[in-house]
This record gives structure tokens, C-alpha cells and sequence, in this order.
């Protein structure tokens, strides 16, 4: 379960952008960028969030997904270290 470290209540609880960044380190200037990013393209490109009027709301399980998807996901390129040290070999 992804989401082990956290008990059922927890998940369900509702975060402000303050309190996301406080216990998560996603700051809130970026998570604004990325709701404007979300609106303007129509894909979601941060945690899942509410919006009433001025009332921007995160749900912790929403955070907790999207870090994990985030952090984890796999590389655009097949480049290793060692391929790109053979690249630079190569070139000398």
C-alpha cells in the first residue's frame, strides 16, 4: 500500500497550499503554478486539488499519490552513467 505511513483519517483530511508546503516541502508559489498550469491545459499537472472561489484545498491522499507518482516515475531517456561515460570516451 502506498500509502502505509498514513492512518485512514489522515488520508481523508483536506490540506490549504500552507499547510502542503509545511508538511511536504512543495512550495506554495509552485503549487499555484502548477493548478494555473492545470487550468490553462486542461491535464492535471500537480496533486489533485479543490477550488471555491478562493478556497484552494488539497487532499492528503491526492499529495501522497502524485509525490510518489512523481519521484518514482521512469526516465525519458535510456542513458546511464555508464553510456554517457562511454559517450565522452568516444569523443576524445
Amino acid at each position: 500500500m502506498i500509502f502505509k505511513d498514513y492512518n485512514p483519517q489522515q488520508l481523508k483530511a483536506f490540506l490549504r497550499p500552507a499547510q502542503v508546503q509545511t508538511e511536504f516541502g512543495l512550495d506554495k508559489g509552485n503549487l499555484e503554478y502548477l493548478r494555473g498550469c492545470s487550468i490553462d491545459e486542461g491535464k492535471l499537472r500537480g496533486p489533485m486539488f479543490f477550488k471555491d472561489g478562493n478556497c484552494i484545498l488539497y487532499q492528503r491522499a491526492s499529495v501522497v499519490k502524485w509525490l510518489k507518482q512523481t519521484m518514482f516515475q521512469e526516465a525519458e531517456t535510456d542513458e546511464t552513467t555508464e553510456t554517457i561515460k562511454a559517450k565522452k570516451t568516444q569523443v576524445k
